[in-house]
């Protein structure tokens, strides 16, 4: 038994070697074309990264085929390439000179005291709130600007160098280098992105390996692998079509109400004694009703029946081992049931919640067996999960889960 077993394990190993992929290439300087030497090259969400050499030479073993390859170096604008693999030939990248007065200018627009002021709100909406979340410390904040125009009702954040975060709980040191930040209060609209580096500081420890389970087990890739793997059912996904309609009923209340709010302006001159007193169709309990179907919510769901990956899968490519999504309207995914016989706390809090997920344009999302998934902000998540896709339980897409 014990020999079959270790033959398994030969042959899962193996395959992981023969699963690498190659990036090569070389680092330039726009301007000039001279290589660039000591430039960072990294694998964004991953802990697979290098720098190049004398020659701007680098060359880094990828193990998903489709991959945003971040290139930095100090004074040069940032880089992001989208890469599928096999290349066809040697990547040549060139970056830009930055220009410091730009970006003073940029920074010197922010906030005098902005953390002071924005701090926690940042670390809420950008690391989470319990749980891992409270095992994560940023440990240069001193490096976020921020803006907030009260007119638009909207805060921004810069970071003017990468933000350095120590996550104890899943025993990462993480560079992230934050895109976007940004908050509309009015809209209630929240969007963040970034290019995230991984240091491992805890491999093999016990605790660090059962927290990066329960991050696995409710994170997007797990969700993107079973999709590939065509196993929702097994893995105790429950995905139902989720159709969302305009509200007529809103809809027309605010027309209505849009109506006799310039009858009233323009004939009235602003008066409601006069227009009430005026005629009798409209009265005080008619207008109040109106009110109350205007605040009514913009969309009507409706829930339709449960899901199979196939339904959703359009297009597969063997010979790279990726598949193409698309759909209509939005997938309600229910957490599988049986989170709640967890002896984890946040796995049984998980057990049942709902989240959805609606593609934005016409394209579709490509995705990789092991859960990775292009372009990341053509699909949008929101509901429970959200929660859970924060920068506290985010995980490198070269992490292998043990289930």
């Amino acid at each position: 038994m014990i020999r079959i077993f270790l033959f398994i394990v030969a042959i899962l190993i193996s395959n992981q070697i023969i699963a690498q992929h190659i990036i090569e290439g070389r680092v330039i300087n726009s301007d000039d074309r001279s290589p660039i030497f000591g430039a960072s090259i990294y694998i964004n969400n991953s802990s697979l990264g290098t720098s190049s050499n004398k020659e701007g030479y680098f060359k880094i073993n990828s193990p998903n085929r489709i991959v945003e390859l971040v290139v930095s170096n100090m004074g040069f604008d940032k880089r992001v390439l989208e890469i599928q693999l096999p290349l066809e030939h040697e990547l040549v990248i060139g970056i830009k000179e930055k220009s410091t007065a730009i970006e003073e200018v940029v920074v010197r627009n922010y906030l005098k005291d902005g953390w002071k002021e924005w701090g926690s709100f940042f670390i809420e909406n950008l690391i989470g709130v319990g749980d891992f979340a409270d095992d994560c410390k940023i440990l240069n904040h001193e490096v976020v600007k921020f803006r907030f125009d009260k007119k638009a009702n909207v805060l921004t954040a810069i970071c003017t160098e990468p933000l350095k975060i120590l996550n104890k709980a899943l025993g990462y040191e993480l560079t992230y280098d934050l895109g976007s930040f940004r908050m509309e209060f009015g809209t209630r609209m929240f969007f963040f992105e970034g290019y995230a580096f991984f240091k491992d500081i805890g491999k093999g420890r016990s605790k660090f390996k059962k927290n990066r389970q329960v991050s696995y087990l409710l994170s997007m890739n797990r969700f993107v692998s079973s999709t590939y793997h065509n196993q929702w059912e097994k893995d105790g996904y429950v995905v139902r079509k989720l159709v969302k309609k305009d509200n007529e009923v809103r809809i027309e209340a605010r027309q209505k109400h849009k109506a006799i709010m310039d009858t009233i302006q323009k004939k009235y001159h602003g008066n409601w004694n006069l227009f009430y007193a005026s005629q009798k169709e409209i009265t005080v309990d008619k207008m109040n009703s109106l009110q109350k179907q205007m605040s009514q919510p913009e969309k009507i769901s409706y829930l339709m029946g449960i899901m199979k990956p196939e339904e959703i899968i359009v297009e597969e490519d063997n010979s790279k081992n990726l598949k193409r999504l698309n759909y209509s309207d939005y997938l309600y995914i229910i957490y599988p049931a049986y989170f709640s016989e967890s002896k984890n706390k946040i796995l049984q809090r998980a057990a049942t919640q709902d989240s959805e997920l609606f593609i934005v344009g016409n394209e579709g999302i490509i995705i990789e067996s092991q859960g990775g998934y292009f372009p990341t902000a053509n699909w949008i998540l929101s509901g429970y999960a959200v929660g859970y896709s924060k920068l506290a339980y985010l995980l490198p897409l070269d992490y292998i889960p043990s289930e």
